[in-house]
């Protein structure tokens, strides 16, 4: 009997790699030449369960080509390393698109129906992407959201910083209080006020519903978690949305017309606010952890991050002179501003948010430097038509898949200079002549920096995402120090990550504990102050 069962396994390794073997002979010779896996017919699929999309960097190290091809059973990835390449990709967008994965997200992640999966097939898809980035961008409907946000996140910073005992602070786990700061400011300022991820229970199912959404998206969720934590909230959701309050943001008035209008029913429809949370929550988060991180840990870019933030976006409201010396027309825009905008009147200091975007590049330069350093993401594309590239050189074949990871860009020397491996808090002010500072070279074209998406597939609510990463990070900056509170207080250059998340910066491995102590030069009330219309965070996507 053990015999038989070598036998037997031998015998299937060797029909596995004979029939890998096989499936090459169909390639056209105009394809990215293949790496194969060292298990046969499965192993790069193994290979991105086990790693998510960190697996298209890991086998980018092994290859210096332009672009190459994973084989997975009888399907085939395309890799594209190379920022030449990419604005060709890009260019080719009607037959290599990122539109195929509303459909996958719509029945993977939102639970949606065949028929409300094949709408996305169809005329919805113009309108439904039209309609958010129309929704998102900055004016009256994104300062509305922006504002709730905002005072959302200044009073949960007011009640961590409120809550501190003595002269020593107290302790706070990092990564948790933040993905509740994210959810909660988030919420609010999408959800309005009374939104459903007040009730703890929502918020855990949210999580849970995220740690096992790649074991879903590869149809190996054999428990159901995923399955499981969607219901509990499609629930929810499915209550708010049937009794929305009046301070629900105008974007998702719009987005579920236009889902309704488009012959997608209202339990269906409701089913798509699942996708939008974890596009709203997950990214946010961890881009917002980690900014803290690189910052906090530098102790003089915080000094001079506190010093620009003082200078160019902090004034007080009381009788004493205003803290910012370059903003005289602060006056006037206060009478311009919005009503209800934190108390402003009754404030020790308000944070002017539009100043914070346009005038604290230091700030807005670490930020993007985080982004550059720590992203993950792999920009993913459908072939729907044969597609050459670079002359006929590359042939992309219908039905495959194109990917595009963005640390092989982001550590490409000829595109951020010499200090590419390096972080460098720097490397994203306006004025590139920093030979004191940085090594760094001229400032990257869009397609090498592609934290937010690739063009002409950007990030809708960047804009949103972004000033909420810019309000915490400056309030906690100017009123609290951060320090770990194990290892004397030392910070960890390179954490171990959690690689088990859909995610664009993987979270740390293990939350961090942090001791939080009120600085003397932050105490008082604090409020903000939204500022002008228009006004938008110069990140390097556009």
């Amino acid at each position: 009997m053990l015999r038989e069962l070598i036998y037997c396994s031998i015998g299937l390794v060797l029909f596995a790699y004979a029939l890998d073997y096989a499936f090459s002979f169909a390639d056209d010779e105009r394809e990215p030449k293949r790496i194969s896996p060292k298990v046969p017919l499965i192993g790069h699929l193994l290979g991105m369960v086990k790693y998510g999309v960190v697996y298209f960097t890991n086998t980018s190290k092994q290859t210096t080509a332009e672009m190459y091809t994973l084989p997975v059973l009888n399907n085939k990835v395309y890799v594209c390393n190379s920022l030449r390449l990419m604005p060709l990709i890009q260019k080719n967008f009607k037959t290599v698109s990122f539109r195929p994965w509303l459909k996958t997200s719509a029945e993977r992640i939102g639970g949606n129906s065949h028929e409300a999966v094949e709408l996305f097939g169809g005329p919805l898809v113009d309108d439904f992407e039209r309609i958010i980035r129309l929704t998102l961008e900055p004016g009256p409907w994104l300062d509305a959201q922006n504002l709730r946000m905002g005072q959302s996140c200044s009073a949960l910073i007011n009640s961590l910083v409120g809550g501190l005992e003595g002269e020593e602070g107290n302790k706070v786990w990092l990564l948790s209080w933040v993905k509740h700061l994210v959810v909660q400011a988030s919420s609010c300022g999408v959800y309005g006020q009374e939104h459903p991820f007040l009730d703890p229970a929502i918020v855990k199912a949210f999580w849970v519903f995220h740690e096992h959404m790649l074991a879903q998206m590869a149809s190996l969720d054999f428990f159901q978690r995923c399955t499981k934590a969607r219901e509990v909230l499609y629930q929810a959701l499915l209550k708010y949305c049937a009794a929305p309050p009046a301070d629900i943001a105008h974007t998702v008035v719009e987005r579920q017309r236009v889902l309704r209008e488009a012959g997608m029913s209202f339990e269906e429809a409701v089913k798509q606010e699942i996708v939008m949370c974890v596009a709203t929550f997950i990214n946010t988060a961890s881009t917002l952890y980690w900014t803290l991180w690189e910052l906090f840990s530098r102790p003089e870019v915080l000094a001079e991050v506190r010093e620009e933030v003082e200078a160019h976006a902090v004034y007080r409201k009381s009788g004493e002179e205003k803290k910012n010396k370059e903003n005289e027309d602060l006056e006037e825009q206060e009478e311009e501003g919005k009503e209800g905008e934190h108390d402003a009147e009754e404030a020790d200091f308000v944070l002017d948010v539009a100043a914070l975007k346009t005038r604290c590049p230091i700030l807005l330069s670490v930020l993007q430097e985080t982004q550059r350093m720590r992203h993950v993401h792999a920009n993913i594309r459908k072939v729907l038509s044969d597609t050459p590239l670079d002359d006929g050189r590359y042939l992309l074949r219908k039905g495959y898949y194109v990917i595009m990871p963005a640390p092989p860009i982001h550590a490409n020397t000829s595109v951020w200079g010499p200090s590419a491996g390096t972080f460098d808090p720097y490397r994203f002010m306006p004025s590139r002549n920093k030979a004191s500072k940085s090594d760094a070279g001229a400032a990257a074209p869009p397609s090498g920096f592609l934290s937010w998406g690739a063009p002409p597939y950007l990030c809708p609510a960047r804009q949103f995402a972004s000033t909420e990463v810019l309000i915490v990070t400056a309030l906690l900056a100017m009123r609290v120090d951060l320090t770990p509170a194990a290892s004397g207080g030392k910070w960890e250059a390179n954490p171990a990550l959690n690689y088990n998340e859909l995610i664009t910066l993987c979270n740390p491995a293990k939350d961090v504990e942090m001791r939080v102590k009120p600085r003397e030069q932050g105490v008082g009330k604090w409020a903000l102050k939204m500022g002008e219309s228009r006004t938008r965070v110069p990140i390097a996507s556009g």
